[in-house]
């Protein structure tokens, strides 16, 4: 379900040994069984040794969305006063048409590597993007351990629910699924407008209508203010 809503997922709930190999067993499998699966890949980053799950299609389609359109991701820098970037930043622009490079000149490939040295300030918001964040942090340097501390943070916590229960503010755990979890410091939403919490719900559910749609599901955003010691990136 969520290969055909993002472009990708992360793969963070569980860890395996040659992650590399897994995969290209796991999707080699799935692709001889059903086309569902041709356009389904992994991307493994050596320096952070985290796994993405990648839909190629569906990427190809977004990156042309994040040349055109500046305001597709609201890119935050993560300075001692957290301010907004006018634009997507270059390194994860170039990243993104890097592997959209690979994943065509290697079409029957089911597994790809992200070039190693990848950095936080890099990794974090290549990997928000690639999720699907409608916000996405950008720390300030590859050494950065501090961030948002204290700072009250809008939280968005984005389900999948049927349909039949998208009215439900608090439908069962067996009819939900969380698809995206992220922040936003408070403080930027007072002085822009794109970041109040009304217009990023609205922006979520417009984001994934139509394909949530096509399999009988919609978006449910639940939305808090919170304090955190330290937002885990």
């Amino acid at each position: 379900m969520i290969m055909i809503c993002s472009s990708a997922c992360l793969v963070d709930t569980f860890a395996v040994q040659d992650p590399v190999s897994l995969f290209s067993h796991v999707l080699g499998g799935l692709r001889s069984k059903s086309a569902t699966f041709a356009d389904v890949v992994h991307w493994y980053d050596p320096s952070s040794l985290q796994s993405f799950i990648v839909n190629s299609r569906i990427l190809r389609a977004f990156a042309r969305t994040l040349l055109e359109d500046n305001a597709a991701v609201t890119y935050v820098l993560l300075d001692t006063f957290p301010t907004l970037l006018n634009s997507t930043p270059t390194t994860v622009l170039n990243i993104i048409c890097a592997m959209n490079a690979d994943m065509l000149e290697s079409q029957a490939n089911v597994s790809f590597s992200f070039v190693d040295g990848l950095t936080q300030d890099n990794l974090v918001p290549l990997a928000a993007t690639l999720i699907g964040y409608p916000v996405a942090y950008v720390p300030i340097s590859a050494n950065q351990t501090s961030f948002l501390s204290g700072q009250p943070l809008d939280v968005y916590e984005a389900m999948v629910v049927p349909a039949t229960s998208c009215t439900s503010s608090s439908p069962s755990s067996n009819q939900s699924h969380t698809l995206l979890k992220f922040s936003c410091p408070c403080l930027l939403a007072e002085t822009n407008p794109e970041l109040f919490p009304e217009r990023v719900t609205k922006r979520l559910q417009s984001q994934f209508r139509q394909s949530l749609s096509s399999i009988g599901s919609s978006l449910l955003v639940h939305h808090h203010v919170e304090v955190m010691d330290r937002v885990a990136l």
